[in-house]
């Protein structure tokens, strides 16, 4: 039985990577380095994380410092259009679950753009990066403690994301319900044969059918 309710924020609730992909073509500029041009060259560069993709793109330490304040800067300016039907999907599974939001993306920033769509109000907590500083946002950690704060057990909790890393680390977390959108950045079950929803996303009143069932 389903207890508690985990989201992820971008590519589940906003559809926010093309502005990441320009965000990361000005951190490029701004470095000097390429950045690939299309939001499909970028797809496959950016990889897992924001730490691989600055891997591929060559950066070392110090530029990852500056990319990350960079990025910080430029995302505070923009705000990512919200996923047609995500709002009735929060307000009905909110009279019935709590929810969360785990998310790579800095807490203040992510509170402040739920609180401008007014659906802040619909979460228990926002958990995410809270420092430039922070080399990488761990997410099964923030997951485990999620699942002892509550005093809930990992088969009562449901993850919500869209890209292999979420599901890769929801299991880690010792999660067994994981869904993976369709309609967000995107996912390749081949390379995660374990995953096994048969329920097809492919726009956020689908997550609705999960609960019917």
């Amino acid at each position: 039985m389903i207890k508690a309710i985990i989201f992820d924020y971008d590519g589940v609730i906003v559809d926010s990577f093309p502005d990441v992909h320009r965000i990361y073509m000005t951190i490029c500029k701004e470095i000097g380095k390429d950045c690939p041009k299309t939001l499909e060259g970028f797809k496959k560069v950016y990889g897992h994380s924001s730490s691989e993709c600055y891997n591929q793109l060559g950066f070392n330490e110090e530029d990852v410092v500056v990319g990350n304040k960079i990025y910080k800067r430029e995302i505070a300016k923009v705000n990512a259009p919200l996923f047609d039907g995500i709002k009735d999907v929060l307000e009905t599974l909110y009279k019935d679950y709590p929810l969360i939001i785990i998310s790579s993306s800095y807490r203040d920033d992510i509170e402040k753009k739920l609180e401008d769509f007014q659906l802040l109000k619909y979460f228990k907590e926002v958990i995410g990066r809270e420092h430039v500083n922070t080399k990488r946002f761990e997410k099964v950690e923030a997951i485990r403690n999620v699942v002892w704060k509550y005093s809930l057990s990992e088969s009562e909790v449901l993850l919500i994301g869209d890209r292999n890393i979420d599901f890769i680390e929801g299991s880690k977390a010792g999660l067994e319900n994981i869904v993976l959108v369709d309609y967000g950045w995107g996912y390749n079950s081949e390379l995660i044969p374990e995953y096994t929803n048969n329920t097809i996303i492919t726009r956020p009143n689908d997550l609705l059918n999960l609960f019917k069932k």
